[in-house]
Formats: structure tokens, C-alpha cells, sequence
């Protein structure tokens, strides 16, 4: 089997081709769906599944570089616990505030605020806590 030795140069600019190209096609995308809401007046439903792909896209190539360079701080349960009570309180009460209370046959709006801050911590902390084990493995 033939192996090819890559220097440090190729290996950052495959990186930072990588990196433009992801960071292009997800402006793209982007840019579309501010295209299709704004300019063509198109509901939410017109696009969905580009907003899917595009949020599936970014917080996919953030947790794998973070997980990656294994440079995430693992936060404390309690810190975690602060954490999101503050960020479920500055979601939750200016929307609130806002459009005021769900109706009680859609009562179950009440509960996006905490779970998906919930899904976000609970990412960040498995991205922080499976790069550094990754980061200890190799060192060891």
C-alpha cells in the first residue's frame, strides 16, 4: 500500500479551501432563503428544508472542528445549570412579552425554549468533553 506524505503547507490549504468552500455554500444558502422571505414574500413552509440544511451544515462543521481541536472548556454542572436558566429566561421572556401566551391547544410552544437550549448545552458539552478525551488519547 502506497503512502503519501503531506507537508504542513498542503495540509492548510486543503484546510482553508475546505473552509471557504463550506463557508460560500452556507452564505449561499443563506442567501437564498433571505432571497425567497424578503423578495419573494414566500412563507417559512416555501423553504424549510434549506433552512434544515443550512443549520444542519453550520452546527455540524462548528462541533466537528471543536471536537477536533479539543479546545472546548468543559463547564461545570453548575455553571451549565446558570447557563441555562439565563439563556431559557432571555429566550423565553421577551417572547412572551412579545406575542404573549400560546393559546391552551398549542400550550406545548411553552416548552421549545428549554428543550432546545437543553439540546445546545447538551452538544456543546459532549463536543467539549469527547475532544478532550480525544486530545488525552492521543497524547498518551
Amino acid at each position: 500500500m502506497k503512502h503519501t506524505f503531506v507537508d504542513e503547507r498542503t495540509e492548510h490549504i486543503n484546510g482553508l479551501v475546505s473552509f471557504f468552500c463550506l463557508m460560500l455554500t452556507q452564505i449561499a444558502l443563506v442567501g437564498v432563503m433571505v432571497y425567497k422571505r424578503y423578495f419573494l414574500g414566500l412563507p417559512p413552509e416555501a423553504y424549510t428544508e434549506i433552512t434544515w440544511i443550512a443549520l444542519l451544515s453550520m452546527g455540524g462543521y462548528w462541533a466537528i472542528r471543536l471536537y477536533l481541536s479539543g479546545i472546548l472548556p468543559i463547564i461545570s454542572f453548575r455553571k451549565m445549570l446558570l447557563i441555562y436558566i439565563l439563556l431559557v429566561a432571555v429566550i423565553s421572556v421577551p417572547t412572551y412579552f412579545i406575542h404573549g401566551w400560546p393559546v391552551k391547544e398549542r400550550w406545548f410552544e411553552v416548552l421549545f425554549p428549554p428543550i432546545g437550549v437543553a439540546i445546545i448545552l447538551g452538544v456543546y458539552s459532549l463536543a467539549a468533553y469527547l475532544g478532550k478525551r480525544r486530545l488525552e488519547r492521543m497524547v498518551s
